[in-house]
């Protein structure tokens, strides 16, 4: 027999299915973040770099209904001449859009070819070929989209009664380079002269349907066969009927609450139900009904002997209704069953399957923390703050700059499927700094958030740091929630700051009387001294703020005088240490205890000389306090070279010292100016300019009289120096004094001393993923790697890394070098709870935390050190969605 090949096409109508696959294009996200407390005791966090893998198309579609030549799929006839339709429903399984090219078989081991082959798209999905379908060759699909396609040939006017022919729809996904095919759909068409009756289905609408929706049915016909048909016999109401059966079982959750309507081109129509033991006649009584997969509607043409001929038509009509609460996806596929007798034996036609979807309904609320629909009240406490919830908002009443405001939320998805989330925010005033975070108020959000089944919550903060020279309010922040599956969904919470007052201020007084609020004793008492000679003024810094802070400490003297600050840990005058231009770090409270150590220049006039000291914010210039004194003086001849330096750097860096020259003899001098530092290698160099560095100074010139000179030391500190080395420089000044020409006769000599201590400690952190694309179901390998590249040692170093959306934990594992005796690697999926065990579970959008207990008590605190150089190395596997 000969074998045809013809292309074939169809209108497809997107049906909304819920794939599990993740889009093809999906960007997922990730990024680590971790918490330590650095070398100075100060907490701090860092975040790695952020890792992208796209995911890869999947290609998969299949055509129903499949069926093999011995045994197809479908089984039309019709009289020699006549057409007969086949219906196929093509669908993409893929995770994104492609293209299904169409061709059809004809069989080999049947009686005839079928002629005139024609494929056309079946708009409305109702089996029958209406005005103005056309025919295609291929049918394109989105993700989870569906076309329904009529095959139609003709039966050719040589074929005998009860001949047959067999017709095979064939189709290649294009995406897959036509390597992906489905070629098991075949069906028959039978040559007969007795009665043949069509049946066709049609739903409307077609396609996807909202929650509470109605579909109507159709169920329509007619006689094409050579002769008029008979009945065949149904109980009804316990009695025995005979006529045409037109049955359709109710899809299961479809209620039917109207009576259907139908004709019939000949017979008495009854409308009957099934209630899924008999058949009875329908009433209204008996509405509404709800199906349940065995609970029918039909239609009985009434009628006896050969009483429905050729060219008569039937129709039968209903209508159900999709309940209110249908999730989306759910699939009502459809299809009856007419029963008749040919005027030999007894048939059943099937008509086409309909199918409709719940389609996707998109929404979200956003709203203060536990109440994402409103209606919100009480307070609770984050940080330093306590916010108060009211309706869809959230407050706080006073707030201070410098310090964090943290307002936390919950989302709710709203809509009736799975979705994922965007967030965003306006209104941050400039300079804030303001980063939604997870609900550990840490992890930083990346792109969506979720997914989150229909009805799910997720909290998440929102977290502001407020400028330290920022005042004033209230400030309005507004947080919006989009829905990823239709962004026209979207829903808006407010945050308000009502008052931002300043966190900085400090007083300075005399010794014992800073913070006490009385400004009339802050001015320490006048001291005197002769030319030459140094006074101490003991003075104390109170942080009278809301934030930690630094002051630096300055005074304004007589010029040509000079001030040292030191500091006074005893609190009793004397200096303790080397010298310091500003404070320690301050708590909110804090006290320091410091000494002006002001020297008087030599040839400086008796008399009373005005100075004063001021401590200012190194963090808002606009804040500080000054005090005022003098000093009596007489006048002293000499040649000193001051202060005595001391300071930190670290490991490499540079620090640069200053020194004062001073010459009170009555001759100018010559000084020649060298160091003896250096001892583990460091770099010392001078200068008379801070610009201009050499490995000494001669003749550097002073002039009689008090006149100063500036010395300038810079020290280099190479790389690998241990925290905690000191290098101690003295500075020696060899002065040639003479009114004449310099004779390298040193008249006069003095010394300064540089003490330099290394500091450090810093956590560096780096990630990477081994796939930059990935297809659904490939597995992502993350690597982070902390480490401390200081010199100092780190304290409770902990590790986080969130499991990204569109994935699924595998597993986690990691490995510590560098680390000092025994030590144990634990984790923990919410930061506080540990376990040497890693875990075997964690949800999309958790956490997992990873830290190394080096004194054994199984927790991580300040008392587990990460010394320098050691390192922390996490894998962590999730899979893509």
């Amino acid at each position: 027999m000969k074998r045809g090949m013809y292309l074939l096409a169809a209108l497809f109508m997107v049906l909304g299915l819920a794939l599990a696959m993740t889009p093809a294009g999906t960007a997922i996200t990730n990024q680590a973040s971790a918490s330590y407390i650095d070398s100075a005791g100060q907490s701090r966090t860092t975040t790695s770099n952020l890792v992208t893998t796209i995911v890869q198309q999947v290609y998969a579609f299949t055509i129903t209904p499949n069926g093999s030549e011995t045994n197809p799929g479908q089984i039309r006839s019709n009289l020699p001449g006549g057409q007969v339709l086949f219906q196929y429903v093509v669908t993409n399984n893929g995770n994104g859009t492609d293209t299904i090219n169409l061709s059809t078989a004809q069989g080999t081991g049947d009686n005839f070819d079928l002629q005139n082959v024609r494929i056309y798209l079946d708009a409305n999905c109702n089996g029958n070929v209406d005005a103005g379908e056309a025919q295609v060759t291929n049918v394109t699909l989105a993700m989870g989209a569906q076309a329904c396609v009529i095959v139609a040939a003709t039966i050719p006017t040589t074929a005998q009664n009860g001949q047959y022919g067999n017709l095979n729809l064939t189709g290649s996904s294009v995406g897959s380079n036509n390597t992906l095919t489905d070629t098991d759909n075949w069906a028959r068409a039978t040559a007969s002269t007795a009665a043949a009756l069509t049946a066709f289905k049609s739903a409307s609408p077609s396609g996807n349907v909202a929650p509470g929706a109605t579909v109507t049915y159709t169920i329509s016909g007619a006689n094409t066969g050579g002769s008029a048909a008979y009945g065949v016999s149904v109980t009804v109401d316990n009695q025995t009927k005979t006529g045409i059966l037109v049955e359709d079982t109710i899809p299961s959750g479809l209620t039917v609450s109207q009576m259907p309507t139908g004709s019939a081109g000949a017979g008495t129509v009854r409308y009957v139900y099934y209630n899924g033991t008999s058949w009875v006649t329908l009433t209204s009584s008996l509405l509404p009904i709800t199906g349940d997969g065995t609970k029918k509607i039909g239609m009985l043409i009434e009628g006896t002997g050969a009483f429905f001929p050729q060219g008569a038509q039937y129709s039968l009509s209903f209508t159900a209704q999709v309940p209110q609460n249908a999730q989306a996806g759910t699939g009502y596929a459809n299809s009856a069953v007419v029963r008749f007798n040919d005027g030999t034996q007894n048939r059943d036609v099937t008509t086409n399957t309909t199918n409709n979807t719940v389609g996707a309904s998109y929404d979200v609320k956003v709203g203060p923390y536990g109440y994402p629909e409103g209606s919100a009240t009480g307070t609770y406490t984050v940080g330093a703050y306590t916010i108060t919830r009211s309706g869809d908002a959230q407050s706080v009443a006073q707030v201070y700059s410098g310090t964090n405001v943290i307002f936390r939320h919950t989302l709710k998805n709203t809509g009736n499927t799975q979705d994922s989330f965007t967030l965003s925010l306006t209104g941050a005033p400039s300079g804030w700094a303001c980063q939604l975070v997870a609900d550990d108020l840490t992890t930083p959000i990346n792109g969506p958030v979720g997914p989150a089944a229909a009805g799910g919550t997720y909290d998440f903060a929102l977290k502001c740091a407020i400028p330290a020279n920022y005042t004033g309010g209230p400030v309005n922040l507004t947080v919006t929630a989009t829905s990823v599956g239709d962004s026209s969904k979207k829903d808006t919470t407010t945050d308000e700051v009502t008052s931002i007052l300043s966190g900085y201020a400090v007083d300075l007084a005399a010794r014992g009387y800073s913070g006490d609020g009385n400004a009339n004793n802050d001015n320490p008492a006048s001291q005197s001294a002769n030319p030459g000679q140094t006074v101490y003024f003991p003075l104390e810094v109170y942080n009278a703020g809301a934030n930690p802070d630094v002051y630096n400490l300055t005074a304004t003297v007589p010029q040509g005088w000079s001030v040292v600050f030191y500091p006074d840990a005893n609190c009793d005058g004397v200096p303790d240490g080397a010298p310091i231009a500003n404070t320690n770090l301050l708590n909110p409270g804090q006290k320091q205890c410091v000494v002006a150590a002001v020297t008087v220049p030599a040839q400086t006039a008796p008399g009373n000389n005005p100075v004063s000291f001021t401590a200012t914010s190194t963090t808002v210039s606009g804040v500080s306090d000054t005090v005022s004194s003098q000093v009596a003086v007489n006048l002293v001849a000499q040649v000193t070279l001051d202060p005595d330096r001391s300071g930190t750097v670290t490991s490499p860096g540079t620090i640069v010292y200053t020194h004062t020259l001073l010459n009170n003899s009555n001759a100018p001098a010559y000084c020649d100016i060298s160091g003896n530092g250096g001892a583990h290698g460091w770099t010392y160099q001078y200068s008379t300019d801070g610009t201009s560095w050499y490995a000494s100074l001669a003749d550097v010139y002073v002039a009689p009289n008090g006149r100063t000179a500036t010395l300038y030391v810079r020290v280099t500190v190479p790389a690998g120096e241990p925290v905690g080395r000191v290098d101690v420089n003295t500075v020696r000044a060899n002065c040639d004094v003479t009114t004449g020409t310099p004779d390298n006769t040193y008249e006069a000599t003095d010394t300064a001393t540089e003490t330099t201590t290394v500091v450090g400690g810093e956590l560096r952190l780096t990630k990477s993923v081994d796939k930059t694309s990935a297809f659904p179901g490939d597995t992502l390998t993350y690597t982070i790697v902390a480490e401390n590249i200081g010199t100092g040692n780190l304290t409770k170093v902990i590790v986080s890394d969130p499991i990204p959306a569109y994935t699924s934990f595998v597993s986690v594992s990691a490995t510590a070098t560098g680390f000092s005796g025994t030590y144990t690697i634990l984790y923990s999926t919410d930061g506080s709870t540990w376990s040497p065990t890693a875990p075997t579970s964690a949800p999309t959008g958790g956490s997992v935390y990873v830290a190394v207990d080096t004194n054994g008590d199984n927790s991580i605190t300040d008392q587990d050190i990460m010394p320098p150089g050691a390192r922390i190395t996490i894998t962590l596997t999730v899979q893509v969605q």
